[in-house]
């Protein structure tokens, strides 16, 4: 999708510019739902360390979040491929010119996140017992993995819906 906006919108192009706000929107609250979810269940196992019920437990948590995993990337490459180009052409035309070095941080944000997220998978594959203090390591990594995530997810909103509003304002304007 290719918004110009030195020229007029159509009501389809603001309308797919619009769509596209309010799915960024959605599937941020829908992630930022399902970390909250693993920061719940986190505590949940923590009140029953040395269980077998804490190791049966912590591989449902395992699958859950490559299962999170999956729609994060799916995710990222949606915002990589269409909203980036398009905000990002926006807020260079004079806004915001540390838009693209402000995309670089978050990108690496990410990475950060997905480091501890596989080390989390990693380390929830070797708990083979109810060992209390590998699954204290595990749960440690999970929770920091949510931690940089959930703030990269706030970093995006903070950087891409001040942007999205200012186009949608501006095309507004021009009408």
């Amino acid at each position: 999708m290719v918004i110009e906006l030195g020229m007029p919108l159509d009501d389809a192009q603001t309308s797919r510019l619009q769509q596209m706000l309010e799915r960024l929107k959605d599937e941020h609250s829908a992630l930022k739902k399902e970390l909250v979810h693993f920061q719940e269940i986190t505590s949940e196992l923590v009140g029953i360390l040395g269980s077998e019920e804490s190791k049966r437990l912590l591989q449902e948590i395992r699958k859950q979040m490559e299962t999170f995993m999956l729609q994060l990337e799916a995710h990222e490459h949606w915002e990589e491929d269409e909203v980036l180009p398009i905000l990002a052409g926006y807020a260079n035309q004079g806004m915001e010119p540390t838009f693209w070095t402000s995309t670089w941080v978050l990108g690496e944000d990410h990475k950060q996140a997905e480091r501890f997220v596989r080390s989390f998978l990693e380390f929830a594959d070797q708990c083979k017992s109810a060992d209390s203090i590998r699954l204290k390591k595990a749960i440690s990594l999970l929770r920091v993995a949510c931690s940089v995530l959930s703030e990269h997810l706030l970093s995006e909103e903070e950087m891409f819906f001040p942007v999205a509003n200012q186009m949608l304002n501006d095309i507004y304007a021009k009408a």
